[in-house]
């Protein structure tokens, strides 16, 4: 296995090595930790199910919303027209 130096302290380090046996860093022959990959791909999710929230609330305000206010609000009578004598 090749040996490649600990992106927290240099110690030379395999590159399946899950810590490093020095400093203890987690996956020390990636260039991110596993930590940061998580938080990174946690906030991905984030933005993406809070933009997917967002386009469904709009769609129900411009969309739903008119369409089930024109079933509820009934419509005004109209005044009979005025008699000429």
């Amino acid at each position: 296995m090749p040996l490649v130096p600990c992106r927290a302290c240099g110690h030379q380090v395999d590159t399946t090595a899950l810590a490093c046996p020095q400093c203890g860093a987690t996956d020390p022959g990636k260039k991110i930790s596993r930590q940061q990959r998580n938080a990174i791909f946690f906030a991905v999710q984030l933005v993406f199910w809070l933009a997917l929230l967002g386009l469904g609330g709009w769609y129900v305000w411009n969309t739903a919303i008119p369409l089930a206010r024109q079933y509820i609000v009934k419509p005004q009578p109209e005044p009979p027209p005025a008699q000429r004598p």
